[in-house]
């Protein structure tokens, strides 16, 4: 991830002493799991994709596909 992340993404935030980048993908997990994309009940570190998740990703292909 070093080729990708740059010096902000790795300042440390002061009201949770958190890296940036990695308080940036809780936050987008936390809404992921919210909107039923990635399934809950998985272990910290563990991502899994949910059935609607699945299904949505699908239908982004598709799209992509259809615009090209």
């Amino acid at each position: 991830m070093k080729d990708k992340l740059n010096e902000y993404d790795y300042q440390v935030l002061s009201f949770n002493n958190t890296v940036r980048w990695k308080n940036t993908a809780q936050w987008c997990r936390n809404t992921m799991v919210q909107e039923g994309l990635l399934n809950s009940d998985f272990p910290k570190g563990i991502w899994e994709i949910s059935k609607k998740g699945i299904e949505y990703l699908k239908k982004a292909e598709l799209l992509g596909r259809l615009k090209n």
